[in-house]
């Protein structure tokens, strides 16, 4: 594989030294499974057939998945070790049940995007006094989750409760399933903002945020020009460093936010907001601290619901031979 150095002007204006990959490998990326084509099809299979049926369906073919193709088991696998305390057999289980939950969890997505009613689906909201209270302070709220449970419906919940939502994504692996999907959420009332092609799309949220806005950001898996290295469960870990330029940049507050599935449905848990001295963000030093507790405040959330912390892409840094297969 060829390498080059570049330099690049991060997202606000400072420059770093990165590497850039020419043709990542395959399982880098995500599932050729993930495009427009299979997104029609399960909202096609969630519109027409029985909840139950269309449940069935996707499980047995997220269990046929998980046993025909070893290597993006062994990349989930991986992913999961290090909040497993590095128990491979532990790790082995949890990732079985994380491709169930996952086809779950699409059932349940493709159908909040047909236009189906998704009420039923809730359960539990705690922590609704913290929204409220970042909210009184009328100076933008930037939500920060993880890729646990079933994230989107974070944006629903609070359009069901009067309050509108700015998505931040990035672009999905074709331009068909980026205009789906921003349409799908168009028909419930949330705004898509999509990043990574527009330059001027920070600035955008800079000034939502600064206006006032309620904007949802994902932190635990950034592309590398917005990374910055942090610890999760003791290990060298990637997370988004956008969370603390947009704090500097805007003065927003910080709420982190989980929405996992359990028994009775989906509960929607809001944790206190992450404070933070605006005026020392200036430092890159203090914008890797802010993103650390950030990710630290996951790591309980994380480890209780593993099976539903969806990445099928490598997110270590560094995976621990000891820890694969033989």
């Amino acid at each position: 594989m060829v390498a080059q150095h570049s330099r690049e002007k991060f997202q606000f204006g400072f420059v770093k030294e990165t590497r850039v990959r020419e043709n990542p490998p395959p399982l880098a990326k995500a599932s050729v499974f993930y495009r427009s084509i299979f997104w029609r099809l399960g909202l096609a299979l969630a519109r027409n057939l029985p909840l139950p049926l269309t449940n069935s369906v996707c499980r047995a073919a997220a269990r046929v998945y998980w046993l025909v193709n070893p290597a993006r088991r062994e990349i989930v696998i991986q992913n999961l070790i290090v909040a497993c305390r590095g128990d491979r057999a532990q790790a082995v289980h949890q990732s079985k049940r994380l491709f169930q939950q996952f086809a779950i969890k699409l059932v349940d997505l493709w159908r909040y995007e047909s236009g189906i009613p998704i009420d039923d689906l809730f359960c539990d909201l705690t922590g609704w006094e913290h929204f409220l209270a970042a909210q009184n302070q009328k100076r933008g709220v930037l939500i920060l989750t993880p890729h646990l449970g079933n994230w989107e419906f974070g944006a629903p919940l609070l359009s069901k409760r009067g309050f509108d939502l700015l998505v931040v994504t990035l672009d999905e692996p074709d331009d068909q399933l980026t205009t789906m999907r921003q349409a799908a959420r168009a028909k419930w009332g949330i705004e898509t903002l999509v990043i990574g092609k527009d330059p001027f799309a920070f600035v955008e949220i800079i000034r939502r945020l600064e206006a006032g806005a309620t904007v949802a950001l994902l932190v635990d898996r950034p592309p590398p020009r917005s990374s910055v290295p942090v610890q999760l469960f003791g290990k060298p870990f990637s997370a988004s460093v956008a969370a603390a330029e947009l704090a500097r940049a805007s003065g927003c507050v910080l709420l982190p936010v989980y929405l996992p599935r359990t028994v009775n449905g989906y509960a929607a848990h809001i944790m206190p907001e992450i404070s933070y001295n605006r005026a020392a963000l200036r430092g890159a030093e203090a914008r890797q601290k802010l993103t650390q507790e950030i990710m630290t405040a996951f790591e309980l959330p994380i480890r209780e619901h593993l099976d539903q912390w969806y990445h099928f892409v490598p997110i270590w840094p560094e995976a621990n031979p000891e820890n694969r297969k033989e």
